[in-house]
């Protein structure tokens, strides 16, 4: 089953963002933090991981570098101002926090669709 993971600790970012999928096809889960996004994960990995870079407890990369090592059919973005700042292990998408909803949800579309690696 499709599962997409929205992590921030922001709840207005997770408003947005549950606004933003709310059409697209599959189960949408929420954490406000990288204890319950791996919570999350344990239970059903997403097909979808989009983070917040700065997270209550810990590092947004760090929590998609960690899931992505361990699931690597998860597409992960990071939802953020800016990209990534240090070298990452693994393909992380970009997902600019200022960019233009209809901006967003096509590329939470193609995340969900893309071909599993």
């Amino acid at each position: 089953m499709l599962t997409f993971l929205f992590v921030d600790e922001d709840p207005l970012a997770l408003a947005a963002l549950r606004r933003l999928a709310r059409d697209l096809p599959g189960c949408k889960r929420f954490a406000r933090g990288m204890c319950e996004a791996l919570v999350l994960v344990r239970d059903e990995p997403p097909r979808v991981l989009v983070s917040g870079a700065l997270l209550p407890d810990g590092d947004g990369l760090g929590l998609l570098e960690q899931v992505g090592a361990r699931h690597p059919r998860t597409a992960c973005a990071l939802n953020a101002v800016l990209p990534p700042q240090r070298p990452c292990s693994r393909p992380i998408t970009w997902l600019d926090r200022a960019a233009p909803p209809a901006e967003v949800h096509a590329l939470l579309r193609r995340l969900g669709t893309g071909p599993l690696a």
